[in-house]
C-alpha cells in the first residue's frame, strides 16, 4: 500500500477517525446502560491510530514529492 496517492490517504485517515468518533459514542450509550462496551472502545482507538498513521503518512508523502 505504498503506492496510494496521498489524497486516498488522507480520506481514507479522516473516514476512520470519523468511525471512530462513532464507535466512541456508540461505547458510552452502551456504558450508560450497563451492557459491555470494551470492543467497540477498542475499536475506537484502533481506529483513532490507524487513522491519524495514515492522515501523518498523506501529509507527508504530499510535501515530500
Amino acid at each position: 500500500m505504498k503506492d496510494l496517492d496521498w489524497r486516498i490517504r488522507l480520506l481514507g485517515g479522516i473516514g476512520m477517525v470519523i468511525g471512530a468518533g462513532f464507535s466512541a459514542f456508540y461505547a458510552f450509550k452502551l456504558k450508560k446502560q450497563g451492557l459491555d462496551f470494551n470492543q467497540f472502545v477498542m475499536l475506537s482507538l484502533l481506529a483513532i491510530w490507524g487513522g491519524s498513521d495514515w492522515i501523518l503518512k498523506g501529509v507527508s508523502k504530499k510535501y515530500t514529492k
